[in-house]
């Protein structure tokens, strides 16, 4: 599961070392700043980086940065790490220095010698200074196209994704309202931040700037209205802003009449999995307002799972469209595979297709062959196994103790166990017999319907249709067989379903 810095400071490198390593206190202390710590440092740059790429920084990151911090050379770092000296001085370091130069380099280049600096004026500026939000207004002669609010992440590696981009750049011209829906890791945010980077070139822009929001703490509906507004509104006087909630929307809305902005709410989802009705009830509103009223905005909303609350605006044929993103074609995902130094295009295609050309998997894989196999990919194959991430673990975490019924649960399992036996996916009928006479159930047809319906729509389970037939089956990722099949923390297997674990590889 995904930590914060504060949190990781404290989480063995590898089982063999003590929360002591970690922190850096076998690593001499020399010239320690006396307004600035280490730990104070990390948390703000890790916020910076992750705002800027979408992922967290790796253990061994962090164990440069401790050891650069404390003015060790690569050999002394390595000493006390877990680490090679070739991996952290030649493979690592250069790229930790790429991703820290584009954060927080101020258009200066960070290496070794000059991070601690860096790092101490940027956690400075945290602290000690509080920049206006609309530092970065828009005046009426100001024609550049702005990115106000968040920093979309870094999208320096990109691969493919040319079709989804092309009908992007339509879809805008088009639809009031985007949702770019899909799995952890599979690139959604990358794919808006890319979309941005498209529209920002175009001889005649369709948005006069952008907006870019995470919204992954759930803000309250007059908390975010508030912020928008007060991110959009130009030189003219501030807005007395009405304290209710429905007020402040009329205000934003007339605000997206008069400006062409695209605003990109990423990871809206968490917005209607408050447990508070209230909220829930009150964001519907507010999406409901901002695609009936009539303006010259679109919203692009990244996320998971496609809010049920959307189904009526759906229905009632508003200007919403939701696209499922997938993982990369293999064209794209060979690049990706090939930048982490991983050329065997047999070795390369099986994990393709293992990962679902999902580029977090594929990154981290990767990153596992790179480490403990010497970049060696038929060295790795002879010892297979798939690997969980700690995104899609958590995510999984949650889907099996909060979201899923026991039903749908008892799918998920017969799935796994059905396709670890027979790897062949699974046609309706067989899931509805063989369910009612494992359990000895009574699992009508609707019942059943309703829950594939659920499980494909949160991207658990994925459908084939035959192309001559047009018979629907199931199947699962690999990744998430594997994650049901060892089930180690036990949410998976609960008392009421009682399978039989087959074995996962």
């Amino acid at each position: 599961m995904d930590f914060n810095a504060e949190q990781r400071l404290n989480l063995p490198l590898n089982p063999s070392l003590s929360s002591a390593t970690i922190t850096g206190r076998n690593f001499p202390e020399h010239n320690c700043s006396k307004t600035v710590t280490f730990e104070e440092a990390l948390v703000v740059v890790e916020d910076l980086v992750f705002t800027k790429t979408g992922r967290r920084l790796s253990e061994a990151e962090i164990t440069v940065l401790k050891g650069t911090w404390n003015d060790c050379d690569y050999e002394e770092i390595a000493k006390n790490s877990p680490y090679s000296l070739n991996y952290l001085q030649r493979r690592l370091a250069p790229q930790l220095w790429d991703v820290l130069s584009a954060t927080i380099g101020n258009g200066e280049r960070v290496y070794k010698k000059n991070l601690r600096n860096f790092l101490e004026i940027a956690t400075q500026e945290k602290y000690h200074t509080q920049p206006t939000p609309s530092a970065k207004q828009v005046t009426p002669a100001d024609n550049s196209l702005q990115i106000i609010g968040g920093q979309p992440p870094d999208i320096s590696s990109f691969y493919g994704r040319v079709q989804e981009l092309a009908d992007l750049e339509e879809l805008v011209t088009k639809q009031r309202c985007i949702s770019l829906i899909g799995v952890p890791g599979v690139g959604k945010s990358a794919l808006a931040a890319k979309l941005i980077a498209a529209l920002s070139v175009q001889s005649q822009p369709r948005f006069d700037y952008f907006f870019w929001k995470s919204v992954s703490h759930a803000p309250l509906v007059q908390d975010l209205t508030a912020e928008l507004i007060e991110q959009i509104q130009t030189v003219e006087p501030s807005l007395n802003l009405p304290d209710y909630t429905q007020g402040r929307i009329t205000v934003l809305i007339k605000q997206l009449q008069s400006r062409r902005c695209l605003l990109v709410l990423d990871e809206f989802d968490a917005l209607f999995q408050k447990n508070n009705f209230e909220q829930r009830l009150e964001y519907e509103t507010f999406f409901r307002r901002l695609l009936e009223d009539q303006h010259q905005s679109c919203l692009l909303l990244t996320g998971r799972v496609f809010p049920n609350e959307f189904d009526s605006l759906i229905r009632a044929k508003r200007s919403i469209q939701y696209l499922k993103i997938k993982g990369l074609d293999t064209d794209a995902a060979m690049q990706l595979l090939a930048a982490q130094g991983l050329t065997n295009p047999q070795k390369c295609h099986e994990l393709i297709k293992t990962y679902c050309g999902n580029p977090l998997e594929l990154e981290t894989v990767g990153e596992r062959i790179n480490y403990f196999f010497g970049g060696s990919t038929e060295i790795f194959f002879e010892n297979q196994t798939t690997f969980v991430s700690s995104e899609l673990e958590a995510m999984l975490d949650k889907m099996f103790t909060q979201v899923l019924s026991k039903i749908e649960r008892q799918i998920m399992i017969f799935l796994a166990n059905e396709i670890a036996s027979h790897s062949q996916s699974i046609c309706f009928v067989k899931l509805l017999t063989n369910i009612n006479q494992r359990d000895k159930a009574s699992l009508s047809t609707s019942e059943l319907v309703k829950a594939l319906e659920k499980l494909e729509r949160l991207s658990l389970l994925e459908s084939i249709k035959h192309p001559i037939t047009k018979e629907i089956t199931f199947t699962l990722q690999p990744v998430i067989k594997k994650y049901i099949l060892t089930d180690r923390q036990g949410l998976v297997h609960t008392s009421d379903t009682l399978p039989t674990l087959a074995i996962a590889s």
